[in-house]
Parts: structure tokens; C-alpha cells; sequence
């Protein structure tokens, strides 16, 4: 998606997005929010993922999206803040997504990779916890067309589906 918003030529017409982080993540692949260790493991990569050489060298860390603290994620991440227009709105990011004729987002319903899954379908934690979903139309991403979704989907070109199975898991 990012290729698509920076660089318009040459010009992609159809895209699908299978199990994307949209959102980014939160969360350690395959550890449950219950799980004591997990937990302490996702405070550990918290501490660092912000970190400038982190962010510049490990791509996971671009991918990082703290909802306790969307200050410090929109400040500081290099990579998913940008390509969602976090801090500021880049046009030239939402006129070339919306040169699209078909953006579609595949989700796996049973992912333990992408945490939390609803990221393929650009939904995240609700800012400020990280228990409840705030789905892609509740947010302000969405609310205040960011990135142009909202105009794609009203247009027809935007496209959810969900498949069963783990990350990348195809039956």
C-alpha cells in the first residue's frame, strides 16, 4: 500500500491487501493478552519500538502502533504514522490511493500473527486501551477520510473480506 501512495507510476489499478497490518500491531505473534510472560514481553518491545535506530532498522518496529500512547506512535513511528497521514494529511498519498479501481482487504479470522486482526481491516484498539476494537468507520482515520476510505468505499472500490484460518493460512 505504501508503494502505491508514494509512488503513482506505474499506475496499479487492482490491489489486495492479504492480512496486511493497515493499523499496525499490538502484540506479540501467537500470545494471548492473557498470558502473564506476553504481556511482559509486549512492555519490553513498547519500551523500545519508538526508539529511533530501532525504528530505522527493524521494519517491525515501523509496524508498531502503541494505542496507551498514540502521541508517542504518531511522533515517532517513521513508517505507519506517515502512511496513514497520523500528524498531517499528505494529498499526494490520497490522491494516488484513490486512482485504485479495487482496494480489497483480506483478513484472517482466526490470526494470532496480527494483533490485533482487525488491523487488516484498518480497525485498531480503541485509543487509549487496549481491549476494545474501534473498527475502520468508528475511526478517525476513517471519519475524517485521512487517507480517502471513506470516499472509496462510498464509490464501491473498497472491498472486506474475511477468510478462515491463522495468518497466511489459505485451505
Amino acid at each position: 500500500r505504501a508503494l502505491i501512495q508514494r509512488c503513482p507510476n506505474p499506475p496499479i489499478h487492482n490491489f489486495v491487501s492479504i492480512g496486511g497490518q493497515h493499523q499496525g500491531v499490538f502484540g506479540l505473534p501467537n500470545c494471548l493478552d492473557t498470558n502473564a510472560k506476553c504481556e511482559k514481553i509486549r512492555r519490553y518491545l513498547n519500551a523500545g519500538a519508538y526508539i529511533p535506530t530501532i525504528q530505522l532498522r527493524l521494519v517491525q518496529a515501523q509496524y508498531w502502533h502503541d494505542p496507551l500512547n498514540e502521541e508517542a506512535y504518531r511522533f515517532l513511528s517513521n513508517f505507519l504514522a506517515d502512511i496513514n497521514n497520523e500528524v498531517r494529511i499528505n494529498d499526494d498519498y490520497v490522491t494516488n490511493l484513490q486512482k485504485l479501481d479495487n482496494f480489497v482487504l483480506v483478513k484472517f479470522n482466526q490470526d494470532m500473527v496480527v494483533v490485533p486482526r482487525e488491523s487488516e481491516w484498518f480497525g485498531f484498539y480503541t485509543p487509549g486501551q487496549d481491549q476494545e476494537i474501534q473498527m475502520l468507520n468508528e475511526s478517525r482515520l476513517y471519519t475524517e477520510d485521512r487517507l480517502g476510505l471513506q470516499s472509496m468505499e462510498a464509490a464501491g472500490k473498497l472491498t472486506f473480506l474475511g477468510t478462515d484460518g491463522d495468518h497466511l493460512e489459505f485451505s
